[in-house]
């Protein structure tokens, strides 16, 4: 069963500042993907924080729905991401930006999202 609890959000300042300005960069249109590998900290766990640019969405109204689809996207395919972090017991932090426009749409927002999640695997 696929959950999305609040222990797998980062919510460290420290540690958001630390993936974003030192993490390894990913890039799928609409979506950029920083993430910092640890071999130490919260092992077969990785933490993730959503990012959605006012600059780039400008109602809130729609950069909540869009920071929610993104959530639902990935807790539905986070499964082999952790298996692998787990088998290989390493920890992960992911800085995921959105990047695209507002009009996009959620099966186009998935695959995209799927295929960064496939490039995540092949660089742990």
């Amino acid at each position: 069963m696929a959950t999305f609890p609040k222990s797998e959000r980062i919510k460290s300042r420290i540690v958001l500042e630390k993936v974003y300005n030192e993490g390894e960069m990913l890039k799928a249109y609409p979506f950029r993907l920083k993430f910092m590998v640890s071999e130490t900290e919260d092992i077969g766990n990785a933490k993730i924080v959503v990012s959605v640019p006012k600059r780039l969405v400008k109602r809130a109204v729609k950069r909540n729905r869009i920071r929610r689809q993104v959530k639902e996207i990935y807790r539905l395919n986070k499964t082999d991401l952790l298996s692998l972090l787990q088998s290989k017991s390493k920890g992960l932090a992911l800085f995921l930006i959105f990047t695209g426009k507002e009009t996009d749409t959620f099966d186009f927002m998935e695959e995209k999202l799927k295929k960064l999640l496939d490039e995540l695997k092949k660089n742990i």
